[in-house]
């Protein structure tokens, strides 16, 4: 008989696989980041769905919108307060991940429907089962995406709850999982 366990452990090693505590969720290690850098993801969504844009509308992308000045003030980062965060390139401590991490290159983001990105999938993010989250205490659902779907003035692209690609309205209220740096000892 095969038997699996969980184990916590100290140490300052981190691995692709290894969950952490932040606050009252968890996060798991994606990718390990150049020099001394972890990338991490929650492994559930944010207390609240919250819309990309109060404004119906994917104008400025992620970069112009209401949901990147949420993540990076005020009472979400305080979440995060006992992690010392590392800036990604654009000054963000907190971000949606972007669908060529989640997805990869796949056939509906290569035939030019979804704002292009350099990004290479995830090793955990090739099973669907973990591109699946959910609230703590409520069923399993959709979340946001960095990227705009092109030809819309209106949709972001998302994660489905069964952990699929699909696209929203910028004004609908749905999940977000941050991805976030943190510097190895």
């Amino acid at each position: 008989m095969k038997i699996t366990r969980t184990m916590t452990i100290e140490t300052n090693e981190i691995q692709i696989g290894d969950r952490i505590e932040v606050g009252h969720y968890t996060a798991t290690c994606q990718k390990l980041v150049g020099e001394g850098l972890a990338l991490f993801l929650l492994d559930q969504y944010l207390d609240k769905p919250v819309q990309m844009n109060r404004k119906n509308t994917n104008a400025g992308g992620y970069d112009g919108s209401d949901l990147r000045k949420e993540l990076n003030t005020g009472k979400i980062l305080d979440e995060f307060a006992p992690l010392e965060l590392v800036p990604f390139e654009n000054g963000d401590l907190l971000r949606p991940p972007f669908y060529g991490e989640l997805f990869g290159h796949d056939d509906w983001y290569n035939s030019g429907a979804v704002e292009t990105d350099d990004c290479e999938q995830w090793p955990l993010m090739k099973e669907r089962a973990n591109r699946i989250a959910e609230r703590k205490g409520e069923s399993y659902e959709w979340g946001w995406l960095q990227n705009i779907r092109q030809g819309s003035a209106a949709s972001f692209c998302s994660v489905t709850y069964s952990g699929l690609a699909d696209v929203w309205n910028a004004s609908t209220s749905i999940g977000v999982r941050p991805a976030f740096l943190i510097k190895l000892s």
